[in-house]
């Protein structure tokens, strides 16, 4: 056999078996999603320097928003945690000096009016901004009969003053390219950009006014925007690497290699002594590499012919799961929230705890917001402020049992009861009229038996516990309904 027969065998079907391994791993095992834009190293550099990388860091944010599912539901599980269950009482009142007839006019105002706003809706929606940037601001439109809140570039404003405990920021007024531009504005912004056009250098930066205006943060002890959950931006990053690496490893688990022999001639004992020519090899290789799927690869050689599947071992460490893990406790949160790992409910209950102290600091700034607006558009001598309950999606069915039991003692919380049960202020004194005074319900509908009103069987043992109030081997045997007996 000829020296180019030899080195066909040799060099030129090895490196072909190279190039099919390489060509078939990236063909189907695509870059990261999250690498395409930015890479470690980037993400370490702006959390390096977070003041200086503001802007980069609230791009980061959206941007993995948008393809990381795991960031996604953190956000949106604190941001759409709270009810925004409030209701609307009088302070400094002179009960000895009310005049019913006033005072009643002026809380019918003040509660149709938060009506208007529908606080929970547009709350939500800036807690969802303000969880992937940490700074919301934004403009009222307020009309006879509707409202709501227009979000701003936050590359355009910045945190300028507080009044009454709530923030205030300034618009950079070469956001506008034209005068077009800015009629689609309010009349604020068409005065204050005239100003803007006369001197560019003064009026760049102008505080807007604060009747009109909303800005809220949730990292309020830091002096520039920091989004909350920025120490999850690199364990972001090696879930998504990991998963790669995963999928690179599950082909190579389904791969095998087939060797193909040519024959030789082995009576004269000559060494290299091919029965075929190179083109000949060749015309076959490529003949049966044609007929075979992709994860199959072939070598023609002069070896026996086997079969070689690239097997890992089934005890393989799972990367991807202990990536998530870090995520999870560098989040701060219970990764029970979002899978199905075993775990009692009572372990979990307290550990949403933690996460709802979070939100209850951002509804005080809420709450401060709204009782500034009162006193702004306040008419009368009757002072009122809205206070938000401390309910969550995940805790209320609590607080209501808590308000049950407190009313039960003649505590002056019907309102606040209401309010967990999904009715507004405004929305209690229109139903209680609708169904007491008008349709006179309470005469027509006979009340349901309660638990209390039964005797024997039916009535017999303690009131069931929920949950939280059920220690871990407790929970266990509910499940298993150890308690039952035949």
């Amino acid at each position: 056999m000829s020296d180019s027969t030899n080195e066909f065998s040799q060099t030129n079907f090895a490196a072909q078996l190279s190039k099919l391994i390489l060509n078939d791993l990236n063909n189907t095992s695509n870059r990261s999603s999250l690498t395409i834009k930015y890479t470690k190293e980037q993400i370490m550099k702006f959390l390096d320097n977070p003041e200086q990388s503001e802007k980069q860091l609230r791009d980061l944010s959206d941007y993995l928003f948008k393809v990381s599912s795991n960031y996604k539901r953190l956000v949106q599980y604190f941001s759409g945690m709270l009810r925004f269950d409030y209701v609307v009482e009088p302070y400094n009142l002179d009960v000895s000096k009310v005049s019913k007839d006033a005072f009643q006019k002026q809380y019918l105002e003040n509660i149709h009016l938060l009506e208007k706003m529908n606080l929970p809706h547009e709350f939500t929606k800036i807690l969802r901004h303000a969880f992937k940037e940490d700074v919301f601001y934004g403009y009222e439109y307020m009309e006879k009969e509707s409202y709501f809140i227009q979000k701003l570039d936050p590359n355009y404003c910045k945190i300028s003053s507080i009044e009454d405990g709530v923030f205030n920021y300034a618009f950079d007024f070469s956001f506008f390219k034209n005068v077009r531009e800015v009629k689609n504005y309010p009349e604020e912004f068409q005065i204050k950009y005239t100003l803007y056009k006369k001197d560019a250098s003064k009026y760049r930066w102008q505080e807007l006014d604060s009747d009109n205006t909303i800005c809220f943060k949730v990292n309020e002890e830091l002096n520039f925007p920091l989004p909350p959950f920025t120490q999850v931006f690199e364990a972001i990053y090696d879930i998504d690497e990991n998963k790669r690496m995963r999928r690179i490893k599950t082909k190579m688990d389904n791969y095998m290699i087939l060797t193909q022999r040519i024959p030789l001639n082995e009576k004269d004992g000559e060494a290299n002594k091919f029965l075929i020519d190179l083109d000949t090899a060749i015309a076959f290789h490529n003949k049966a590499s044609e007929s075979l799927p992709e994860e199959v690869g072939l070598i023609t050689s002069p070896m026996e012919i086997d079969a070689i599947k690239l097997e890992r071992k089934n005890n393989d460490y799972d990367n991807v799961a202990e990536a998530e893990r870090n995520y999870y406790n560098a989040a701060g949160v219970s990764q029970l929230l979002f899978n199905g790992a075993s775990a009692t409910s009572s372990s979990l209950s307290k550990s949403i705890v933690t996460d709802e102290q979070i939100v209850f600091m951002c509804l005080q700034q809420f709450e401060r917001w709204v009782n500034r607006k009162l006193k702004q558009i306040g008419k009368g001598k009757y002072k009122f402020r809205v206070r938000f309950l401390e309910t969550t999606r995940l805790n209320v069915d609590g607080v209501r049992d808590s308000l049950l039991k407190a009313a039960q003692y003649g505590m002056p919380v019907k309102s606040a009861l209401a309010s967990t049960m999904g009715l507004t202020p405004s929305s209690l004194v229109s139903m209680a009229y609708l169904e007491n005074e008008l349709l006179g319900l309470p005469d027509k509908l006979i009340p349901l038996s309660s638990a209390h009103t039964l005797s024997g069987k039916d009535g017999a043992g303690a009131p069931t516990k929920s949950d939280d109030e059920i220690s871990e081997s407790g929970e266990k045997t509910r499940e298993t309904d150890g308690n039952i007996r035949e």
